[in-house]
C-alpha cells in the first residue's frame, strides 16, 4: 500500500523538477533577450544555473581565435581563473569547444584532459565536471564548465546537462548579439573619426582645426565638455572649448582646465582618470591630490587627457571630462588616441603653413604683370578672348559622370529570425521556402504531448483541491479549507505557466515576410533547444543592393542619388533605385580598395531575386569638361602637397 502511494508522489516530484527546469530555462531566455549587456546579465544568470544544478563552482570561457579565455568564475571557483587562457582542444572546456559536444566526467583528476594548473588556481579540488560548448550558427564562441555537484547523489545527470545546454544556447546568442552591437558601435565611432579627419585635413586654418576636433568629437565620446590647449611661451593656453565660439582664458574654470591640461602635457602620455573618488594608480592618486578640489567644484568624476606630440616635440593636449565616472571604455580610448595623432598632424601642418613667407610668390606675380603690360593692346585682346572661349568651353559644357559599381549583390531589405522559446522536437512544418506569411502566423509546431499531459494533470489536481476546500467549508473546517484553497491557487498558477509553455511550442512569424530558409520541411523531427533558429524571413518587395566603389570615386557619391542597373536574366529592362548608405570601412579585398555602397531597389513584380548578378551605375552630379580632365591631376597635386608638407 505504501509503495503504491509513493509512486505518484515520485512522479509528481519528477514533473515539478522538470517544470522548475523549464521555468528556469524560460527565464534565462527572457533575461538574455531583455538586454544586450552580456557582461551584466551573465553573472546573475550563471549563479541561478549553479544553484539549480547544485554545482560547487563553475566558469565561462570565451573563444578568442585559437584560445579560450576565462570570462567569469563563480562559486568556489577562484577569481584567479578570470583572464586565464587555454588552447582550444586542451582541458575539458577546450575539448568540448573543439568537439561541440557536452561531456560529463565523474572522476576528473584521473581524466587525461584534467589541467592541474587550472585546478591549483581554484580554491577547491575538482572531482566531477560537466562542460558544454556555446555554439551559434555552427561556430563555437565559448564553453561553460561546472564542477563538483553537491546535491543529490553528487553526480551530474541528464537534467543538469539539459539545463546547462539551455544556458549555453541562450548565452551563445546573447554573446553574438553583444559582439555585433560592439562592432556596430565601433563602426559608428570610426565613421565619426573619419569625418573629423576629413574636416581637419581639409583646412590649414588652426582655429578651425581645433574647433572641429572638440565639436565633432562629442559625437564619439560622451563627455560633458572637451577642449584643446596648445603650448605657448607662457605655458599651456586653452584655444578651443566644445560648444563655444570664443574662449575667455581669464575665466577661473578655464584657468583650472589649463592647469590640468598642462599637468597631462608634461606627463607626456595618455592619462585616464576613471573615477575621481576611487583612484587606483599612482598617477591617478597624484592627479586627484593636485586637482581634487577643482574637480569636485566642477562636479567632474572622470577625464581623458591626450597629449599632442610628434618627433619635433610637444604641441599641447586634448581634454575630455565628464560628470559620470568611467565615461569611456578601452576601445573608445584607442579611438581617442588615434584622434590625438591626427590632431597633432593637422596642428603641425597649420602652424607650418602660417610660417611660410609669401614674398617670393608676390614677386613672381609682379614680374608676370609687368610682362603682360608690355604686350601690344591688340594681342592682349586676342589672348583675353581666347582665354574666355576656352574657359567657357571647359566650364559650361556639362557631361554626366556615371560611377560604375563592382561585385553587386542583392539581398532582402530586412530580415527577421523566428526562434524557439522552449526546447522540443519539430512535429509539423507549416511553411515552405518562398511562402508569404503574415505577422503571428504559425510556422512550426513542436511536439507538445508531455506539456499537455502535465497541464491536464495539474488542472485535475487543482480541481480536486478546490472540491476538497468546498467540502472542508461545508463541514466548518476553516484550517483545512485554507490549506486546500492555497494548494488550489498554486496549482492554478502552474496551469497558467504550462499554458504559456504550450503556446510557446507553436513558433510564429515575428513579422510579415517571405520564408527564406531553404527546405524547412527537411527539419521535421529535429530536436531543438530554446533559442534555436527555425526560419528566417525577409522582405523581397524591396531589395537591398550592395556594391563596391573605388576609393577615388567614393567622394562623388551621396545618399539619395539614383542608381540604374540591369541583370543578366533581364538585359532589356532597366531597374532604378536610390543610394541609402555609404560604407565607412573598405571591403576586405586584396585588389584596389573599394568601399561598400548600399541602395534600395523597388521590386514590385519580384523579378529580382537575391544573389542575382547585376550591372550597376550611380548617376552622380553633372561635371564640366574641365572637371573631368583635371580630376586626375588635381588628385595627384593634392597628394603630393600633403606628402611634402605633411
Amino acid at each position: 500500500m505504501t509503495d503504491g502511494a509513493s509512486a505518484p508522489s515520485v512522479a509528481a516530484d519528477d514533473v515539478r523538477a522538470e517544470l522548475e527546469r523549464l521555468r528556469l530555462q524560460y527565464s534565462i531566455g527572457l533575461e538574455f533577450n531583455s538586454s544586450l549587456d552580456f557582461d551584466e546579465l551573465l553573472p546573475k544568470v550563471f549563479d541561478s544555473v549553479l544553484t539549480a544544478v547544485g554545482a560547487q563552482g563553475g566558469s565561462i570561457w570565451i573563444a578568442e581565435g585559437d584560445v579560450l579565455r576565462c570570462r567569469l568564475a563563480l562559486g568556489a571557483a577562484s577569481q584567479k581563473l578570470v583572464g586565464t587562457t587555454l588552447p582550444v582542444g586542451t582541458g575539458f572546456v577546450g575539448d568540448v569547444a573543439r568537439r561541440q559536444r557536452t561531456t560529463i566526467v565523474t572522476n576528473a583528476m584521473s581524466d587525461a584532459r584534467f589541467q592541474e594548473q587550472i585546478d591549483r588556481s581554484s580554491t577547491m579540488v575538482t572531482l566531477g565536471v560537466m562542460a558544454t560548448p556555446m555554439v551559434t550558427k555552427g561556430v563555437t564562441v565559448g564553453a561553460i564548465q561546472v564542477m563538483n555537484k553537491v546535491t543529490g547523489l553528487g553526480v551530474f545527470e541528464d537534467g543538469d546537462r539539459e539545463l546547462l545546454e539551455g544556458l549555453a544556447a541562450s548565452a551563445a546568442v546573447a554573446l553574438r548579439n553583444a559582439q555585433l552591437v560592439a562592432a556596430e558601435r565601433r563602426a559608428k565611432d570610426l565613421a565619426v573619426l573619419l569625418e573629423i579627419s576629413r574636416e581637419i585635413t581639409a583646412t590649414l586654418d588652426l582655429d578651425r582645426v581645433l574647433l572641429s576636433v572638440v565639436n565633432l568629437a562629442s559625437r564619439a565620446f560622451p563627455s560633458d565638455h572637451g577642449a584643446v590647449g596648445l603650448l605657448e611661451k607662457r605655458g599651456l593656453e586653452i584655444r578651443a572649448i566644445g560648444g563655444q565660439e570664443t574662449v575667455d582664458r581669464k575665466a577661473e574654470p578655464v584657468r583650472r582646465l589649463a592647469a590640468r591640461g598642462a599637468w597631462a602635457a608634461d606627463r607626456g602620455e595618455t592619462f585616464y582618470l576613471a573615477d575621481r573618488e576611487h583612484p587606483t594608480t599612482e598617477a591617478e592618486r597624484a592627479f586627484v591630490a593636485a586637482f581634487g578640489p577643482d574637480l569636485e567644484a566642477e562636479e567632474i568624476a572622470s577625464g581623458l587627457y591626450l597629449p599632442l606630440r610628434d618627433e619635433e616635440g610637444r604641441l599641447g593636449v586634448v581634454v575630455f571630462e565628464s560628470k559620470r565616472s568611467g565615461f569611456v571604455d578601452a576601445p573608445q580610448r584607442e579611438l581617442a588616441e588615434i584622434l590625438a595623432n591626427q590632431t597633432t598632424v593637422a596642428v603641425r601642418n597649420a602652424q607650418l603653413y602660417a610660417q611660410v613667407p609669401l614674398v617670393d610668390a608676390l614677386g613672381a606675380l609682379a614680374a608676370k604683370r609687368r610682362a603682360w603690360m608690355q604686350l601690344p593692346r591688340r594681342r592682349q585682346q586676342v589672348y583675353v578672348a581666347a582665354t574666355l572661349v576656352t574657359v567657357a568651353a571647359l566650364t559650361l559644357v556639362q557631361w554626366p559622370l556615371r560611377v560604375s559599381g563592382t561585385a553587386p549583390a542583392f539581398r532582402p531589405a530586412g530580415y527577421a529570425e523566428a526562434r524557439t522559446l522552449v526546447p522540443g522536437i519539430i512535429e509539423r512544418v507549416l511553411v515552405r521556402e518562398g511562402t508569404a506569411v503574415a505577422r503571428g502566423a504559425p510556422l512550426v509546431q513542436l511536439r507538445d504531448v508531455e506539456q499537455r499531459a502535465a497541464r491536464e494533470g495539474t488542472a485535475a489536481e487543482a480541481a480536486v483541491a478546490e472540491r476538497a476546500a468546498a467540502a472542508a467549508a461545508s463541514r466548518s473546517d476553516p484550517a483545512e479549507e485554507r490549506l486546500q484553497r492555497t494548494r488550489a491557487q498554486g496549482l492554478r498558477r502552474e496551469v497558467a505557466l504550462l499554458d504559456a509553455q504550450l503556446a510557446a511550442t507553436t513558433v510564429r512569424a515575428p513579422v510579415s515576410g517571405v520564408v527564406l530558409t531553404a527546405r524547412p520541411e527537411e527539419r521535421l523531427g529535429a530536436r531543438l533547444q530554446g533559442g534555436d533558429l527555425v526560419v528566417t524571413l525577409g522582405r523581397t518587395d524591396t531589395l537591398e543592393l550592395e556594391f563596391g566603389v573605388p576609393q577615388r570615386e567614393i567622394e562623388r557619391l551621396a545618399v539619395g542619388q539614383r542608381v540604374h542597373l540591369r541583370v543578366d536574366a533581364l538585359p532589356q529592362q532597366t531597374f532604378e533605385g536610390l543610394v541609402t548608405s555609404l560604407g565607412q570601412l573598405p571591403r576586405d579585398t586584396t585588389e584596389e580598395v573599394r568601399f561598400p555602397v548600399r541602395a534600395l531597389v523597388p521590386n514590385p513584380g519580384e523579378f529580382l531575386k537575391p544573389s542575382m548578378a547585376a550591372h550597376v551605375k550611380v548617376l552622380t552630379a553633372r561635371t564640366s569638361l574641365a572637371g573631368r580632365l583635371l580630376r586626375g591631376p588635381v588628385r595627384w597635386l593634392r597628394l603630393t602637397w600633403w606628402r611634402v608638407w605633411g
